[in-house]
């Protein structure tokens, strides 16, 4: 599983986090977390609970990466039906060292499939948990 966007601790579990007018909501696909104040909102069957900073353990952000010949390749996206990740880098040099494509202005492009790969993860503290 590729994790990547903000997530926070709440209650020892990790959740995604979403934030609208600010008020911060953890995600959660799981029913049982109805019995613990989850409620449906919007049509997708997602659940959320509204949480002030004060009740979370911590916050981050997940920027997944690989790193390819020797380059660093951010996770644009993944396809899981077909196993496919999609990674990108503005390095000019990794294409001497990748089979890459040009992707935008200044960018190459690379697919390949997640099991041919190792995802690291940068975690950046957020909402006030910088240590």
């Amino acid at each position: 599983m590729i994790r990547k966007g903000r997530f926070a601790v709440w209650n020892g579990k990790e959740y995604p986090i979403v934030s609208q007018r600010r008020k911060y909501f953890l995600q959660s696909g799981s029913p049982e977390d109805k019995e613990i104040g989850f409620v449906e909102m919007g049509t997708n069957g997602h659940l959320f609970k509204e949480v002030s900073t004060d009740e979370l353990e911590d916050a981050y952000e997940v920027f997944p990466y690989a790193i390819l010949s020797g380059h660093r390749f951010a996770v644009e996206s993944y396809e899981q039906e077909t196993g496919m990740v999609t990674f990108v880098t503005n390095n000019p040099f990794a294409y001497k060292k990748v089979a890459v494509s040009p992707y935008g202005k200044d960018e190459f492009r690379i697919d390949l499939p997640l099991d041919e790969v190792v995802i690291l993860e940068d975690r950046i503290p957020i909402l006030s948990f910088e240590e």
